[in-house]
């Protein structure tokens, strides 16, 4: 009785195993045909809005116009060399904060020809002289050394000479904002870690500046040469600058016009005080 009960029980769990897996593999078709309708519906709208967009085409971006602009100033002819050109020099000896001096005059030479019109005014070679004005060392409390330079006029083969200048006369170490900033920022935290360590602040030694032999040495001139028919070069030198107008151009840096001397200086004049008038009073 067991047994039978057994048997009928087993073959009603199969049954019912087998229809829920007949139900399974049913739905499996609706639902592959469901995700098919709903694709189909989606592409259809996304034809649909690409119809409405084809409608209605967007209108071109219209080209920009062009504004009225300064036309260029023209370029000098072959037969000018303009005032504040730019020349290439050579230095055959070192120059330095540490082994230069005042008054010392270093030889350079010209790297190029330089030519106007067809005629070399100066060969390459031809040499010049920088004079040292003004040197200041290295010293502690980080301040780095430079050298005040300049050109003397360059001595033409035929006899003339051309006045020159030094773009930037003061020739010192580079220090680049990058580096002040990290410099100040391992300062802070060296302060915040080794005790004293301000004291390095203020026995620190800056750096001397160093321009090798072989070195190039940028320069302008300080006049026009213009090629005349003749075959000749005239050496153009400019007017006087006046004072009131315009400021010439300085390579040196710029300095107070006049520095206050003596003890009172610095000090603005002591201006007495008015007295008070007194009132008058009521008789």
């Amino acid at each position: 009785m067991d047994r039978t009960s057994t048997n009928a029980l087993d073959k009603k769990v199969a049954n019912e195993s087998n229809n829920s897996s007949k139900r399974e593999s049913a739905r499996q078709p609706r639902r592959a045909k469901s995700a098919l309708a709903k694709t189909a519906l989606f592409l259809l709208c996304v034809a649909a809005g690409a119809g409405v967009a084809g409608a209605f085409p967007i209108p071109p971006t219209p080209s920009p116009q062009s504004l009225p602009s300064a036309s260029p100033s023209p370029a000098p002819s072959g037969n000018v060399l303009p005032f504040d050109s730019n020349l290439t020099f050579v230095t055959d000896a070192a120059i330095s904060s540490q082994g230069s001096r005042a008054g010392q005059l270093i030889d350079v030479h010209l790297k190029d020809d330089l030519t106007v019109g067809g005629h070399v005014v100066a060969p390459a070679g031809t040499p010049a002289k920088l004079r040292v004005v003004a040197v200041s060392h290295a010293d502690i409390g980080d301040q780095y050394g430079f050298v005040d330079i300049f050109f003397e006029p360059l001595a033409l083969p035929d006899g003339r000479v051309l006045p020159i200048r030094a773009p930037v006369s003061r020739l010192a170490p580079h220090r680049s904002a990058g580096h002040e900033s990290t410099v100040a920022l391992e300062d802070t935290i060296e302060d915040q870690v080794i005790p004293y360590h301000w004291l390095y602040h203020l026995f620190r030694k800056g750096k001397n500046f160093v321009l090798n032999a072989g070195s190039e040495m940028p320069a302008r001139t300080e006049a026009t040469l213009t090629a005349l028919p003749n075959g000749t070069v005239a050496i153009e030198t400019p007017p006087p600058a006046a004072a009131s107008v315009t400021a010439p151009k300085s390579a040196f840096p710029v300095e107070p016009e006049a520095t206050p001397f003596g003890p009172n200086a610095g000090k603005l004049p002591r201006r007495p005080s008015p007295s008070p008038t007194p009132w008058p009073t009521p008789s």
